[in-house]
C-alpha cells in the first residue's frame, strides 16, 4: 500500500507555471478526488504522480520515495481509454499482465483477464473485439479492468467517465466504488474530476485545486461510514450544505481570477 505526499509542489510547462504551491497527503487506502475547473492542473498533478512528468524529488514522494519514472505499482486510467487500437481489447489487458507478471502462464493471464472483464460487466465474447468496435462505455470498462487486473496499490484515474452518458457513468462509478471498497487492502486512488457530484459520491477525501498556478484551496475528509450515498445525497441536508460549499468555493475562485484579469487588462 502506498501513500502520496506533495509538499509545496510546483511545476511549469516551459515558462508557464501550472502548479504553484500544492501540498497534500494521501494515506494508503484513501480515495482522493481532485476537483476543480478545467485548466487548474488536476491532470498535471496526476501525471507527476504517475511519473509521466518530472517533479522535484524533494516536493513529491510516493511510498516514501521520489517519483523518478512510471512504475507498474501505479496503474493509470485515461479519459481517452489508452487502449492500443491494433490489439483486441482482451489482448490489451493480457499485455499489461505480461509486463507486470512475467512468470505467469498464458492460461493464467487469460483467466485473470476474463475475471476482471466479468467484474466490470463485460461479456467474454468481447475479448477478441478491437477497441474501435466497442462502445465508449465498453472501452472504458476494459481500461478500468486492466488497471484493476494489474493489482497496483496506487490507481490514477484522469476523468475516466467524463465522456460517457449519464447511465453508463453512474454504473461505472458504482462498479469502481464497489471493487475498491470490497478489497481486503484498499488501493489508494487519485480520481480527477470537475464534477462536484461525482466527487461527493466517490471520495473519502475531496481536494479542490484553485485556478492555475494551482494550489489547494479546500479539503474535506469523510469519516468512515459517513460518506454520501447515491440514493440520499440530494436529500441529506449535510451533504447538500457541503455540495453548496464546494460550488461556492469554485465559483469564488473563478470570479477572483476573472476580476484580476480584467484589472490587468487581459
Amino acid at each position: 500500500m502506498l501513500e502520496v505526499k506533495a509538499e509545496h509542489l510546483s511545476f511549469a510547462y516551459e515558462k508557464e507555471l501550472v502548479l504553484g504551491d500544492v501540498s497534500l497527503h494521501a494515506k494508503p487506502g484513501d480515495f482522493i478526488c481532485l476537483l476543480g475547473q478545467s485548466g487548474c492542473g488536476k491532470s498535471t498533478l496526476l501525471r507527476l504522480i504517475a511519473g509521466l512528468e518530472k517533479s522535484d524529488p524533494n516536493q513529491l514522494q510516493v511510498g516514501g520515495k521520489p517519483v523518478e519514472k512510471p512504475s507498474l505499482d501505479r496503474a493509470m486510467v485515461f479519459q481517452d481509454y489508452g487502449l492500443f487500437p491494433w490489439m483486441s481489447a482482451g489482448a490489451n489487458i493480457d499485455l499489461a499482465l505480461k509486463q507486470k507478471f512475467p512468470d505467469w502462464s498464458k492460461e493464467k493471464r487469460k483467466e485473470t483477464t476474463l475475471l476482471w472483464m466479468n467484474n466490470l460487466g463485460l461479456e467474454e465474447s468481447l475479448y477478441d473485439k478491437l477497441p474501435l468496435d466497442l462502445s465508449g462505455g465498453q472501452r472504458q470498462r476494459f481500461a478500468t479492468a486492466r488497471a484493476f487486473a494489474l493489482d497496483a496499490p496506487l490507481m490514477l484515474m484522469d476523468e475516466p467517465f467524463g465522456a460517457l452518458d449519464a447511465v453508463t457513468k453512474a454504473l461505472l462509478q458504482d462498479t469502481v466504488l464497489q471493487l475498491w471498497d470490497k478489497e481486503e487492502q484498499r488501493k489508494t486512488v487519485f480520481f480527477v474530476t470537475h464534477s462536484v457530484d461525482e466527487a461527493l459520491l466517490l471520495a473519502t477525501d475531496i481536494v479542490v485545486l484553485g485556478q492555475s498556478p494551482s494550489r489547494v484551496i479546500y479539503t474535506h475528509h469523510f469519516e468512515e461510514g459517513h460518506r454520501p450515498q447515491r440514493d440520499t445525497m440530494f436529500s441529506d441536508p449535510e451533504v447538500m450544505e457541503l455540495r453548496n460549499t464546494l460550488f461556492r468555493i469554485i465559483d469564488q475562485e473563478i470570479q477572483s481570477k476573472a476580476k484580476a484579469a480584467r484589472e490587468a487588462g487581459v
